[in-house]
């Protein structure tokens, strides 16, 4: 016998083929399976006897698709087909190796699928591709990395009646990027599930509680779905009001957790799913083990001590996402979340300036989370004191002695062809740096902490409420960032002084002005000076600290872009610069008259006049070190990654940031392929893009909140928050109201116009072109020094930060009052009444 039903099969027959024993089982427990067959493994045993082939045929694959079917093979294959398709319209075939979905090797996306078939004929051809595809290079390939040595041909075909979903999707049983047992992850989308499967959408993702079926959703764009037409399937654009709205109600989501818990009880380990709604009944169209998470899960517990593993999480850590934006690249995360832990343990020790000390840093679903306890230990006053005055010019002594030096060596090696040995030898060295550099990093911060934390408990002795304007107080001194946009507005300048440039800039799309310049000379000799700007300061990337995106240097659009915006909006500079001084001159000279105790007066003056002259130091600092290291470090492990590409190892040398600093070091050493690790990953982390990170992991105490608001400014949602106030940090001063603008990554910029209120989780200094055009700010994230905040003084806007629900309570298009003296959100008019 070679083919059989799913309802008469054992479901522990090998021949069906891995997919062919799940359809068995789950039928045969009665779960809602299409029905089918399956032709068992000695059917092409039997194609190969008849036709004379040798399996170990280097031309396997042609000759399968040139033999010919027994009569007696053709009959039986062809009365299962008639049978099947007295119930159904059309029907799928699909591989099923003995391999295939097996636990600890998926051979998932390795093999065939061909969908609405309908005739004898097409019928056996696509048995015959899928047998041919068990001897396809990319599948020995597999097997071979796999140490799968399976020689012998254990193929085996399912035949399954088509359901022609009018939704369809995926289901994890476990969620695959958190690794939580207690939730299950649905992907979702229009018409045949082969367009999720393939990744040719970006689908409806729902997060569901496996106790509670409470649901978090993120709706995805659906681009295209698939459907069956007279022959074979087609892709279709979706309608605007398809990809606006979810394509799972609630009743199904509920529906699909509750099969997907039966079905992982029936298993007994975490599974996948593929399923479909036709006609409002739901069908599940296959099961199998879920190998990648187990797989990724055993890497975070044993192989990188730095990747938190479930029992980490059960104390207390702290996201620092205040710091570090969204999650980071693994290549990254090897050199950061050490590096960070290594400065900060060192720098809490000899400056424990708010009585806490780190333990450990960890990367958790890619965001880098701290974990610290209090401490008793203090540093005494006088030796703080001695060091106050110097604070700024310590900073440039460290970066002139330690930084620039080694910027210059990797300038050098962004330009040298490696060999195996001078690359390894690059990188090491490279890793080395990082923990040199921050703690070198923090030995310049703390210091500067520390002063800031004496001044303002000086001006809280006299001033009991609204710090803020002890921070505006310390505004209006050049910094790196301010001396970064007012170069670019000098350059500006030049363009409205020039008709030919002020025309280029005026008419053109961002993204087309640098090839416009260069079409004519006067173009060509302003980019050269573009160019001079980027070599001084054009060392940040698209996104803070990361690898992934461009640097300005490697691009001169963003600095183009940002001159194209001071040309239209007609910001002055030197104008706004000088009224942010005055107003810091004004507020100074009418607290110091609050003072009435002499000797109090002149210590807050002196200290003031530290704080202010060191106050450099949060840009200057990110300037240097936090973004050029990064921003050099991307072009110097750019040429390494040229090299691994030459050797095989990944397929695009920017698929390194997909792999851990182990493993570079490895295939470095000695290169093996590593192009579908890199792949996962990716896939991994764009996963992780999607998720709200928390704020923090564990059950801190009341103590711990607020050593760590000290931090980071507020974890938590305000209690005080209703249906049309949100409460937050007062960072600057003032009231401005206006529309809501959302912008979630640099990508949305070019929507942010002349007047909007700026939503956002975080900024970093790239984000300050946005600062111009901007009536207010408001943020998720952020303390009273977080850049938001600094860049808001400096620029005069009011600002309320660490909202932690801003991006999710309002819309684009909402109409709020932002008050910065008192941290007060009043929502005006919402955008849909």
């Amino acid at each position: 016998m070679y083919s059989v039903r799913f309802q008469k099969a054992e479901e522990s027959s090998r021949s069906a083929g891995a997919k062919g024993m799940n359809l068995i089982k789950l039928t045969k427990n009665g779960l809602p399976v299409p029905d089918g067959f399956v032709i068992q493994t000695n059917a092409l045993t039997r194609f190969i006897e008849d036709n004379r082939l040798q399996a170990a045929d280097a031309h396997m694959e042609r000759a399968i698709m040139n033999g010919t079917f027994s009569k007696e093979l053709r009959d039986e294959l062809a009365a299962s087909f008639y049978e099947l398709r007295e119930s159904y319209a059309s029907v799928a075939v699909r591989s099923s190796s003995v391999s295939e979905d097996l636990e600890g090797a998926s051979f998932a996306g390795q093999y065939e699928t061909y969908l609405n078939i309908k005739t004898e004929e097409e019928f056996l051809g696509k048995v015959k591709e899928c047998w041919a595809s068990f001897f396809s290079a990319r599948v020995s390939g597999y097997k071979e990395k796999m140490n799968n040595d399976t020689a012998e041909p254990l193929m085996g075909v399912v035949v399954q009646g088509l359901i022609n979903s009018e939704v369809s999707g995926v289901i994890f049983s476990r969620n695959p990027v958190t690794h939580d047992d207690g939730e299950l992850m649905i992907s979702a989308s229009y018409g045949l599930g082969e367009a999720i499967v393939s990744g040719s959408v970006t689908p409806d993702t729902f997060i569901v509680n496996k106790g509670t079926f409470q649901i978090d959703k993120e709706i995805g764009l659906k681009e295209i779905y698939i459907v069956s037409q007279e022959e074979g399937v087609t892709e279709k654009e979706t309608s605007a009001d398809m990809r606006n709205r979810f394509c799972l109600d609630d009743e199904n989501i509920k529906e699909l957790a509750m099969l997907t818990i039966k079905t992982e009880e029936l298993y007994g380990y975490p599974v996948d799913l593929e399923f479909g709604f036709a006609e409002n009944k739901l069908y599940l169209l296959q099961a199998r083990p879920i190998t990648t998470i187990v797989q990724d899960q055993k890497a975070a517990d044993e192989e990188r001590e730095f990747i938190m593993t479930p029992r980490d999480q059960k104390d207390f850590w702290l996201n620092m996402e205040s710091n570090i934006e969204g999650p980071v690249s693994p290549l990254f995360a090897s050199l950061i979340v050490p590096a960070l832990e290594y400065g900060l343990k060192e720098s809490t020790k000899t400056f424990p300036v708010m009585g806490i000390e780190i333990e450990r840093v960890k990367l958790h679903q890619g965001r880098v989370f701290s974990r610290q306890h209090k401490t008793d230990d203090k540093l005494p006053a006088e030796q703080l004191e001695a060091l106050f005055p110097i604070l700024a010019d310590r900073m440039y002594d460290i970066i002139q002695e330690t930084f620039l030096p080694f910027y210059q060596k990797l300038d050098e090696l962004a330009h040298t062809n490696h060999t195996r040995e001078t690359a390894l030898d690059a990188f090491r060295n490279l890793q080395d740096f990082y923990l040199k550099g921050y703690e070198e990093h923090f030995n310049i911060v703390f210091p500067q902490v520390a002063l800031n934390m004496m001044l303002e408990s000086m001006y809280g002795q006299i001033e009991k409420e609204n710090t803020s304007l002890l921070y505006e107080m310390l505004a209006g001194v050049m910094n790196k960032s301010l001396e970064t946009d007012r170069q670019l507005w000098l350059l500006s300048g030049q363009v409205k002084d020039s008709p030919e440039l002020r025309r280029v800039f005026t008419v053109s799309p961002a993204d087309e002005l640098h090839q416009t310049l260069l079409q004519s000379n006067e173009g060509k000799r302003f980019l050269e000076q573009v160019g001079e700007f980027l070599q001084e300061y054009g060392w940040r990337s698209v996104k803070s600290h990361d690898l992934l995106e461009e640097t300005w240097a490697e691009n001169p659009y963003f600095a183009l872009a940002n001159i194209q915006n001071y040309v239209r909006n007609g910001y002055d500079f030197d104008s706004e610069f000088h009224k942010t001084i005055e107003k810091r001159k004004q507020l100074y000279a009418a607290f110091m008259e609050k003072i009435e105790d002499d000797g109090f007066r002149e210590k807050f003056d002196r200290y003031y006049q530290w704080t202010l002259s060191s106050s450099v130091i949060k840009d200057d600092h990110h300037f240097y070190i936090d973004a050029m290291l990064d921003a050099k470090a991307r072009l110097c492990l750019l040429k390494i990654g040229e090299l691994l590409e030459k050797q095989g190892v990944i397929d695009d040398r920017e698929d390194m940031w997909y792999l851990y600093s182990d493993e570079v070091e490895k295939a470095l050493a000695s290169p093996v392929p590593m192009q579908e690790k890199a792949a996962e990953r990716k896939q991994l982390f764009q996963q992780y893009q999607l998720l709200e990170a928390p704020a923090y992991l564990g059950t801190p105490t009341p103590e711990q909140l607020q050593a760590a608001e000290q931090i980071t400014g507020s974890i938590t949602e305000d209690e005080k928050n209703t249906e049309h106030h949100i409460y937050g940090l007062a960072a600057s001063s003032g009231i401005a109201s206006g529309p809501v603008k959302v912008i979630r990554d640099a990508s949305e910029f070019s929507l942010f116009s002349s007047g909007d209120v700026l939503v956002c989780k975080m900024t970093t200094p790239l984000w300050t072109s946005l600062f111009q055009d901007a009536k207010a700010v408001i943020t998720d994230t952020g303390g009273i020094l977080s850049h938001a905040a600094i860049i808001a003084r400096e620029y005069g806007l009011p600002a309320v930060l660490g909202t932690r629900a801003a991006t999710d309570r309002l819309n684009d298009g909402d109409i709020v009052s932002v008050d910065g003296t008192n941290g007060k959100i009043t929502i005006v008019k919402r955008a849909s009444c």
